[in-house]
């Protein structure tokens, strides 16, 4: 995956290999951008719009980035750890770039699903 996503408005334009983005996370109207190297860049756009635009870029690469419920798109390539019980999802490449989030029981059932469907199917 060597595409980029493309965030513009205004007079700010953001720029990111999608390889290198980790997550999104909703901030209202805003939301939140967070790369591999741990910088976090807050734009105005709300999550559906980026998930629209990421759709529109990356077209069947975009695939790898999954909306978790009303507030998380996660890039898949980065999930390391997944606890129902405790509601916690881990992002990690396993060097550097490690983020513990919260989401909701029934958001991280689908989720082990999904990658459990993935690991049978391969």
């Amino acid at each position: 995956m060597n595409k980029v996503i493309v965030i513009s408005k205004g007079t700010e334009l953001l720029r990111i290999p999608a390889h290198r983005l980790v997550y999104i996370s909703a901030d209202g109207n805003y939301s939140e951008v967070v790369t591999q190297d741990n910088r976090k860049r807050i734009v105005s756009y709300q999550l559906g719009q980026i998930e629209d635009m990421i759709g529109d870029q990356l077209g069947d690469d975009g695939s790898n980035f999954i909306r978790l419920g009303r507030g998380l798109i996660i890039n898949l390539d980065f999930v390391y750890w997944v606890d129902v019980a405790k509601q916690a999802l881990i992002l990690s490449d396993c060097a550097g770039c490690y983020h513990e989030l919260t989401a909701s029981r029934e958001v991280l059932i689908k989720l082990k699903a999904y990658l459990d469907a993935i690991v049978r199917n391969d």
